[in-house]
Order: C-alpha cells, then structure tokens, then sequence
C-alpha cells in the first residue's frame, strides 16, 4: 500500500507524534480536498486548522467506524491493543509511516537497522561514514527524523526502526540488521518472547542481505529458520571471518583495518556497533580502510555516554538513553578502573536488575544512588546478591546529583545511566539528559 493507493479511501491516522503529523502533512499535500479523520487523546498544538479535517478521542474510534476504511498507526499504539483487533474484525486495514515509506520508490539502498541497544548510533555511525565518502545519504525513522520527511533523492537510506516499527512491517529493505536483542518494551508487546519476535520482524521480510551478531546469545535464538527467512546473504559480524575485533585492533577476516585506539567512541559495545556498521560498508563494496577512519572519527550522539565535562574534579557522564540493566552495564564497562557514582531509576517495566547488581558487586568501585518508580526494585537486587554497598535513595535526579557528588572522589565519574525508561518522571529520555547536564553545573 502506497499513499497513492489511499486516495479513494476514507483514512484515519491514529497517534499524532512526530510520525503522525508528518503523515498528516504528506496526505494533506498530496489530496488537498480529501477528508480526513485524526485520532489522538489530545489535539495537539501544532495541529493546523483544516475544515477538511476531523478528530476525535480515541475513547470515540469504535463509534466513529463507519468513517474508517484504513488507519495509518503510529508507532506509540501497541499493535495488541484491544481496539486493533475490533478494527480488523469490521473490516478496516491497517497500516503505518513506516509501511507506507518503504512502499514508496526510492532511488537508493534501504539499510533498516535495529536492536535492542545500539540502533541510534549504529545508524548515526553508519549515515557519518557514507556521507564522509562523498555519497548523498539520509537519515531517519526512530532516531527522530520521520521517514515520510525524508528527501526521495538519495544514495543511501539509513533507517533505525524500533521494535514498535518492525512488528508489523510488511516491506522489504536492501539489508537489514539486527544488533542484540535484550528484554524491553513487554508493555506494548505483551511478553519478551513477543517483544524478541517482534523484533526480529525485521528479517523476515525479504531484504537482500541480512546483517547479525554472532556474539549475542537471544539474536541466535530468535532468528527466524533458514524455511522463513529471505532468500538473500546472511552475514555475521563478531566473529574472525568478518569485522570482529582482536587483540589491539579492528579486523575484517584477516585484514586488520586499524588500531582500537584511534576509536573515540567509548566502550566495548560501541566497538561491536562499529563492526555492524562496517559489515553494511562490507556489503556495500566499500573501501573499508577509509570507512575505519571515518568510523573513528565518529563523536558520538548526545544522552549516549556522552561527557559533559569536568566540574570541581569530577566527570560528568550523560548516557540517559539507557533504558535496560544491559546498557547501564555496558555503559559501566566503559570506565573500569575509575571511581563511579551511577544514577540509576526510571520508569518500572518489569526489568530485573540481579544481573547490575552482580556486575557491581564484583566492582567495589561503583557506588549507586537511586530513584524513581524502580529505584526500590534496584536496591531489593542490591539486598538479594548481598552487595557491600547499600544504594542510597533519593527523591528525584536533581537530589541524586546533590548526593552523588558528596560521595564521588575527586577524579572518579558520576555516570547517569538510569537502566529505566524516563516516562514516569519526564518527557522523554532528552529533557533527563538536559536536566542533569544542569544539575551537574553545566548549563551550556
């Protein structure tokens, strides 16, 4: 289905983030005098006025059925929300952006990457080096540029989709990856074992080559059987026959491309996003030596183990868009051998956080403060491995700040890596970073 088919079609679009209004915005320009219906709890502010518009609360979509023949979804609306199954049984098809992008014609190769950790900077990485080589690439999908945005014209089409994304993704990109898989997101999928399926989606849905982690454990589980995958190239990354690292270098197969210290991005996690991206330049035929060089001079996104600055002896570290105990392990394996403070809690998704608290355990170095709905779940792990260290509890971030930093040793590391969405507290994982980036004493 393509925007072109939904002409003759009585066109709902549920969810109006970004993804939704810029859906809005493609049909309103492309069928000036069409009717259409917007479904959202709120009408938002940015919504222009438009006799040719209606909306309506969600709470009013069943009453308002017969004015729906097809419902572009955004992301945000779980696909097992009740209401999408009453929407089928009447008839009414079902679709999102994303679909509806990926059936567009495009001039270039589709690259769709995701993963349960990773996936903004592989594709930020990724999008940094083709541009570097002179190729006109764009970026977008769930890092925050929506895909109906994006310019039509290009070589390279880099697109992080998340699992919200792929669970019904009915399109087929050019290659697809798939970074790791860890538990997340069971609120909207149900169970982990839907969220891993879900996800893996991805690779089911035809792309020419299929890019995987040979290191991570429930990627090997999870992948579809060779009867229901693409007819396509399989290629793994991490392991000696491909980008892998080894001793003090980055490889592919027995070709070492450079040294491990030229790398800016920290962490040994970064460097296993490094290889995925160089595996898509490997499959893309691209000069490697070149794109090592300009994969090491990536900086980083912000919120991703990003530093702030040095204030009164002490290193301030952002990496807010940690929302699983994996990524704040990863994120502490970065600075071992450094004094760490870890600010830790966030919205409660049923995460199990034994496996932080053995890793901490086993680092006496790291102290933690927590707060938030899963802070008392975080110090029960704490209890429950029989730690040293006690967390120390605090109201909010601001007062986890003021608390960190009179028990951090001047040269140690206050590390915000919360393990936990931000939504029972903020807006989003950006306005946490910006707020401790405050806290901490630089509001650059």
């Amino acid at each position: 289905m393509t925007l072109s088919d939904l002409k003759q079609s009585k066109v709902a679009i549920w969810g109006l983030g970004k993804e939704g209004l810029e859906s809005y915005r493609r049909l309103r320009a492309q069928f000036p005098k069409k009717r259409l219906l917007l479904i959202n709890q709120d009408r938002p502010d940015t919504l222009p006025e438009d006799d040719l518009t209606s909306f309506i609360a969600e709470d009013d979509l069943m009453n308002n059925i017969n004015q729906i023949e097809v419902i572009i979804k955004a992301p945000g609306i779980s696909l097992y929300h009740p209401l999408v199954a009453q929407l089928k049984q009447q008839g009414v098809s079902l679709t999102s952006a994303t679909n509806l992008w990926f059936a567009e014609n495009h001039t270039g190769t589709t690259i769709a990457i995701t993963g349960t950790n990773g996936k903004s900077t592989t594709c930020a990485l990724l999008a940094h080096i083709l541009t570097g080589l002179g190729h006109k690439t764009e970026l977008g999908g769930n890092i925050g540029t929506p895909l109906l945005s994006l310019d039509q014209e290009a070589d390279y089409y880099v697109v992080e989709l998340s699992s919200y994304q792929t669970a019904d993704l009915d399109q087929t990109p050019d290659i697809a990856v798939l970074l790791n898989l860890f538990p997340e997101h069971i609120q909207w999928h149900n169970s982990h074992a839907q969220y891993f399926t879900d996800k893996c989606n991805l690779i089911r849905t035809g792309a020419g080559t299929i890019i995987l982690n040979r290191t991570d454990p429930l990627s090997k589980l999870f992948i579809p059987p060779p009867a229901q995958t693409p007819k396509g190239e399989t290629v793994w990354f991490n392991e000696p026959t491909s980008l892998h690292c080894q001793g003090d270098f980055l490889w592919s197969g027995e070709d070492r491309l450079g040294p491990l210290t030229d790398i800016t991005l920290p962490g040994d996690h970064n460097r296993e996003n490094i290889c995925a991206a160089l595996t898509v330049c490997r499959a893309l035929e691209l000069d490697l030596s070149a794109c090592f060089r300009l994969a090491a001079s990536f900086t980083g996104l912000r919120h991703r183990l990003e530093n702030l600055d040095t204030f009164g002896g002490i290193t301030y570290i952002n990496d807010s868009i940690s929302t699983t105990p994996e990524a704040t392990i990863a994120a502490l394996k970065s600075f071992e051998g450094r004094d760490i403070t870890l600010l830790a809690g966030g919205q409660d998704r049923g995460q199990d956080y034994l496996a932080l608290a053995h890793y901490i355990k086993g680092h006496p170095r790291v102290k933690v403060v927590t707060s938030y709905q899963t802070g008392p779940g975080i110090c029960q792990a704490f209890a429950e491995v029989e730690t040293d260290f006690s967390p120390i509890a605090a109201r909010d971030l601001k007062d986890a700040v003021a608390k960190a930093k009179k028990i951090t040793p001047e040269d140690g590391i206050i590390l915000l890596s919360p393990a936990a969405p931000s939504y029972d507290a903020f807006q989003n994982f950006e306005q946490r970073g910006d707020l401790f980036r405050k806290y901490s004493g630089d509001e650059k």
